[in-house]
């Protein structure tokens, strides 16, 4: 399940961090914006337009009100994705 194991890993990155990140700040997972359109339709995390230095991109992160939110979906998803990593 490398789907899920990107998503709480970028879910993760962007839970633990204080600023918002783009797809290029995951630029070893091959197209992160797939996995952050999901998180989003999940409701997990929110996007907005920014710039980066002369460019304009997507910013994403998890607002206030999504916090706890996500913090329960990486909870119950990490114990089960370690749990069937170690099956392997």
């Amino acid at each position: 399940m490398k789907t899920l194991s990107h998503k709480l890993h970028i879910l993760k990155t962007l839970y633990e961090s204080d600023v918002k990140l783009t797809a290029t700040d995951f630029s070893y997972v091959s197209n992160a914006n797939q996995y952050f359109c999901e998180l989003e339709l999940q409701g997990l995390i929110k996007s907005e337009w920014g710039k980066k230095g002369n460019s304009k991109v997507k910013l994403r992160y998890v607002p206030n009100e999504l916090r706890e939110k996500a913090s329960k979906f990486l909870s119950t998803h990490i114990k089960s994705n370690e749990a069937e990593n170690s099956g392997n």
